[in-house]
């Protein structure tokens, strides 16, 4: 079970909604992690935190869309994009998801892992809602180490996962917990500080390969 969420990291992005998009549109970077899923028509694909629905309009056509983010005041957004599709947005946890076991081809996460309180478990609910080979593509800042963050990163992290987001966040081990192989990787910004990431679970043949 998660742990229960303070409502300023709700309330925070609600706040934000008006002005997201001037932030962080990240349009190529967005392209990019899409172009990586691989999508297919007929498939269904999770957009799992997709704030104000910056990824509806990118997403290829034919397929069946699910958005879903905590912030209401997102979504009023992603509602504006979503018309036309065949996108369906509610209000949904990352971190606890209502959808049954194997229901998505793909997940999504563009900038919602270094966000929410418990990463692996959103990690975890992704890998629970995917069909068998289905794939999750990310995009997000995080730590790829090894070793530890450079002391600059330590020194901000605290003022930064304040106001939004965590610049420290192991993937690849957490990635490793969730059941989750890191199949292709590269820098997206930042000097590689952001990240575009392919995942798939973890299999019989790709576990004893490690």
């Amino acid at each position: 079970m998660s742990a229960p969420r303070q409502p300023w990291a709700i309330k925070r992005w609600d706040v934000y909604a008006p002005h997201y998009d001037r932030w962080v549109a990240f349009e190529r970077q967005r392209r990019r992690s899409l172009a990586l899923a691989d999508l297919q028509p007929g498939e269904r694909v999770l957009l799992d935190g997709c704030g104000t629905g910056l990824d509806l309009p990118l997403v290829p056509p034919g397929l069946e869309i699910d958005a879903v983010d905590l912030s209401t005041g997102m979504l009023a957004l992603a509602r504006c994009r979503a018309a036309g599709l065949n996108a369906r947005v509610q209000v949904m946890d990352a971190q606890s998801l209502r959808f049954p076991a194997h229901t998505f081809d793909c997940v999504v996460l563009h900038l919602i892992v270094a966000i929410v309180p418990d990463p692996l478990q959103c990690l975890r609910e992704a890998v629970r809602v995917l069909k068998p080979g289905g794939r999750v593509v990310l995009f997000d800042k995080f730590f790829h180490g090894p070793g530890k963050p450079r002391l600059i990163r330590r020194l901000l992290n605290p003022f930064l996962k304040l106001a939004a987001t965590d610049l420290n966040v192991p993937l690849p081990r957490l990635a490793a917990e969730a059941g989750l192989v890191i199949v292709h990787e590269e820098p997206a910004w930042l000097r590689g500080m952001f990240r575009v990431v392919r995942l798939e679970p973890k299999t019989r043949s790709s576990a004893s390969a490690e």
